[in-house]
């Protein structure tokens, strides 16, 4: 028999966390797409939208991510209190997955929102 082992994330290390509104960070995923197009989607939990960009995979990083250390190069978020599957933005859709259930996500929103007043 194969031996299964769950071995949750320990750390997420966030380099650069950027605030924006919701109607700003819904015009940012719209650029460059027009009307009828489906934009890159959002993730959603906790009340808070985002979005974020890991670091490549260097060796030095996936030497990181073995320790159980996730790196983000940058979060970008806005409050968004509730969930919606999809935001129309000028004729643009942009799907949003609730990551409610994703427990490394949410701890990390979590975070955030305790060092964001």
């Amino acid at each position: 028999m194969v031996k299964t082992t769950f071995k949750p994330w320990e750390e997420i290390v966030i380099h650069e966390v950027i605030k924006h509104s919701l109607a700003d960070l819904t015009r940012l995923r719209r650029i460059f797409l027009r009307s009828g197009q489906i934009a890159e989607p959002l993730f959603w939990t906790e009340g808070v939208v985002f979005s974020r960009v890991v670091m490549p995979p260097t060796d030095d990083v996936i030497r990181e991510q073995l320790k159980g250390i996730i790196h983000i190069s940058s979060l970008e978020w806005a409050r968004m209190p509730e969930y919606r599957k999809v935001i129309v933005s000028e004729g643009v859709r942009i799907p949003i997955i609730d990551v409610s259930n994703t427990i490394a996500l949410r701890d990390m929103i979590r975070e955030l929102k305790k060092s964001v007043k």
